[in-house]
């Protein structure tokens, strides 16, 4: 049995208890919160827990039965690609998901940088990291029960939000929380599963959809990595829907020059308007782009993909450093200017041979220009 089969064996034995350290994200639906997972014997393993927020899972029972088909789903499912869920249970009335830990970033985080600056990523680890996703669901497509019968998955959620990249490169798919599936027992009925920004014309029209709208949102995510821009979404809701909906896509080589015409032609086939134009499978749409990444990037690996996290990491802990910076100084100004307040009530302070100018605190980078 492999690591990770056994230690998902062993996550599912009763006595197993978790012990909550600290909550990594939260979102719409559910939060995610690192914890330690205690065997019987004293061993421990680092784990995710998943789960519904408190206030949905009261009120909303369809959150709740969305959420067991999500822990159904991924209990199911074992490939590289895609974030391991080992267990699910119910602890003092509130459902859970054990999931496995992945230290690193979302790809949204690693991609807002370049985003800002109109830019984009490098071009060897986009095609890499598309590669992996279009494997990731290639696998989810095709993936069958024990019985050997097709789970008829749909994702439905792919973005960047959803795809982690670990510090050690891996690429990782995570949420089926909004998928299609066989398997599935709750009744979504009318609900448009996925964001916005993210969702294939098909989606939109309400004209019927398949497997395909993955490959749609997998050629959304790879044209917004290489062009350093959003591709649908806009200002409000309504906007997004149309630009969605009127499916206008720009040249990737004019918004970026060095990226090959026969890359440009890959990606923008999997964004063509009708389903039937796109590469009828995420097979085919892995393949493809791997071809092409072995033509301009064959040296490309997961260490490519660590590093990006590692700079990304890099530059987060030294902006939140400037920002303690800043909290620092503001605090200094307040105990300053509270000390000209005691003073002015008559109590005896030193505080120098000239008053202070409240500007000294904060440095001449952040003065505002006269005039």
């Amino acid at each position: 049995m492999s690591g990770m089969g056994r230690i998902s064996g062993e996550l599912r034995l009763p006595p197993t208890r978790y012990q909550p350290v600290e909550r990594v994200a939260v979102g719409g639906m559910a939060e995610i919160w690192k914890a330690e997972a205690i065997f019987p014997d004293g061993r421990n393993h680092t784990v995710a827990i998943k789960r519904v927020k408190p206030e949905l899972e009261r009120n909303q029972p369809l959150y709740r039965a969305m959420f067991e088909d999500e822990a159904r789903l991924g209990m199911l499912l074992s490939h590289p690609n895609i974030v391991r869920v080992y267990d699910a249970r119910d602890v003092g009335g509130t459902f859970i998901m054990v999931m496995e830990l992945v230290e690193g970033v979302a790809l949204r985080g690693l991609i807002q940088g370049p985003r800002e600056r109109s830019v984009g990523m490098p071009i060897g680890a986009c095609l890499y990291i598309t590669r992996e996703l279009s494997r990731a669901l290639d696998y989810a497509h095709t993936a069958q029960s024990a019985e050997g019968g097709a789970l008829g998955i749909i994702h439905r959620d792919v973005s960047p939000h959803n795809l982690l990249l670990g510090n050690d490169g891996a690429v990782k798919l995570v949420d089926f929380g909004l998928a299609n599936a066989s398997i599935h027992e709750a009744e979504a009925d009318g609900m448009v599963g996925g964001k916005l920004g993210y969702l294939a014309p098909e989606v939109i029209d309400q004209t019927g959809d398949d497997h395909r709208i993955d490959i749609f949102a997998v050629g959304i995510v790879a044209w917004e990595m290489l062009t350093g821009h959003r591709l649908f979404l806009r200002d409000t809701d309504r906007d997004t829907v149309r630009a969605v909906k009127q499916c206008e896509v720009p040249s990737i080589c004019e918004l970026n020059p060095k990226v090959p015409p026969d890359v440009e032609a890959v990606i923008m086939k999997m964004l063509e308007r009708s389903a039937d134009a796109r590469y009828p499978c995420a097979a085919d749409c892995m393949n493809a782009v791997d071809e092409v990444l072995q033509r301009y990037s064959p040296g490309v690996s997961a260490d490519d993909v660590a590093l990006m996290v590692q700079v990304h990491q890099a530059m987060e802990a030294s902006d939140k450093k400037q920002r303690f910076d800043i909290t620092d100084l503001m605090r200094d100004l307040e105990q300053e200017m509270n000390a000209f307040v005691a003073q002015s009530k008559g109590t005896p302070l030193d505080l120098g041979a000239r008053p202070l100018d409240p500007l000294d605190f904060l440095g001449d980078w952040q003065r505002t220009p006269k005039g």
